[in-house]
């Protein structure tokens, strides 16, 4: 999307959404800096909770392209989850997440909504996101040693997070805070000066109150399940148009994100 012509009544479009969306109120539960332009960047043994998504980087992704990317997969999930808060809401939550992510200046350009089933009646779901994921990148028009390496980064970010007791305490707080259930995996790299972000989503709805949805075999007989794909370039235009709302919407919500080591 880079060399993309983008007319200044859309990016104005764009930002005038950003500025009127709602994402609720939240109180700040331990001081994080956001991640903001020419901050440095390790890679690749960071990864990080952001909302309800496990989010890893290339080692090639520049700071400002992980920044954007981190704060507007929050961004536009804080939107979904305050106009669409129950979990029988899935496919509208999936829908406007799209859009948001658009209009903070990530275009999808495939996604896959659908029921999930599943053979057996038990499963992990933090295996199940992956294989999903792994679908996503599989599609992806990118060297092989690249798409490689970016679904064994996002595994190991989420094994990784089993051993961090207070990432994954922020990310099973931030995934039953609204009522909504998900789990996303994420991975963001750069091609030909693009930057791309793959999302595997697992929606479901629960009919018991576990508070635990990593790291355990779900009970299948007691969810229903949705999937979810999709791929996101980056425009640079919207998104630079719609980084100082962005960021100053999510000051009251840095508890939602963790950085850990891989």
């Amino acid at each position: 999307m880079n060399n993309q012509v983008v007319s200044e009544q859309y990016i104005a479009g764009c930002i005038k959404r950003v500025q009127e969306y709602e994402l609720g109120d939240e109180v700040i539960i331990r001081p994080r800096s956001m991640f903001t332009v020419g901050d440095s960047v390790e890679e690749p043994s960071k990864a990080s909770i952001v909302g309800e998504g496990v989010l890893s980087f290339s080692s090639g992704l520049s700071a400002e392209n992980r920044s954007d990317a981190q704060n507007a997969f929050l961004f536009a999930s804080l939107v979904a989850n305050k106009k669409y808060p129950e979990e029988y809401q899935g496919v509208e939550w999936y829908q406007l997440f799209r859009r948001v992510m658009a209009d903070a200046g990530w275009t999808a350009v495939s996604k896959y909504y659908n029921d999930l089933n599943i053979s057996g009646t038990s499963v992990r779901m933090d295996k199940l996101v992956l294989e999903i994921l792994g679908s996503v990148v599989a599609g992806l028009a990118l060297p092989g040693p690249t798409t490689a390496l970016m679904l064994k980064v996002a595994g190991d970010a989420i094994s990784a997070l089993q051993k961090r007791d207070t990432a994954l305490t922020v990310y099973e707080r931030n995934l039953l805070t609204h009522g909504v259930g998900g789990v996303t995996a994420g991975a963001c790299t750069e091609h030909n000066g693009v930057a791309i972000m793959a999302l595997g989503a697992v929606r479901f709805l629960r009919r018991n109150t576990s508070t635990k949805v990593l790291f355990v075999d779900v009970d299948t007989r007691s969810v229903k399940l949705y999937r979810g794909e999709t791929l996101f370039e980056k425009n640079d235009l919207v998104a630079k148009g719609a980084r100082a709302t962005i960021e100053s919407k999510l000051i009251a919500h840095t508890g939602k994100i963790a950085d850990y080591d891989i």
